[in-house]
């Protein structure tokens, strides 16, 4: 596996690790909590489709983490370095 794939697994967990401190009083931050587990399972069988996806959830979940982005910095920063690595990544991986 490669070392970016590496970081970005290290950077998914630090948003696992922020978000946790929530999971017990909403469901949002569980849902992004397996979310983000998923997609580091996926990492190392990512094709083109999963990437697209991936990004579009991104999005999501960044858009919807607005109001909270004071309590969660580290998973704000690293959702946007995530996604930005997918797009980065898009065109090298298969379809």
């Amino acid at each position: 596996m490669s070392a970016d794939v590496e970081v970005i697994k290290r950077k998914i967990d630090e948003c696992i690790q922020e978000l946790n401190r929530f999971k017990m009083f909403s469901s949002e931050a569980r849902s992004a909590i397996e979310y983000l587990e998923r997609l580091k399972a996926m990492l190392g069988d990512l094709n083109r489709q999963k990437a697209q996806e991936a990004i579009k959830t991104f999005e999501e979940m960044y858009r919807r983490a607005q109001p909270y982005a004071m309590f969660i910095p580290k998973t704000m920063e690293n959702a946007k370095l995530i996604k930005e690595w997918l797009e980065k990544k898009l065109p090298e991986l298969p379809p």
